[in-house]
């Protein structure tokens, strides 16, 4: 069956903005931001409808 994934950082947005801030924050701030990162897969019949559906605004 076709899936669909998307990723959603679970983190928080504040510190991550803040280690991005500091120079030295940066390779902290994107390892903060992968280890963060969820990925979620849904398995649908028909993915092709679905994102023409989303596109267009509908549910």
């Amino acid at each position: 069956m076709p899936k669909i994934v998307r990723y959603e950082f679970m983190g928080s947005w504040f510190i991550f903005w803040i280690l991005c801030v500091t120079t030295i924050g940066i390779p902290i701030a994107i390892l903060y931001l992968l280890n963060g990162t969820l990925r979620i897969e849904h398995e649908l019949e028909d993915p092709e409808e679905f994102v023409s559906a989303f596109r267009d605004g509908k549910r």
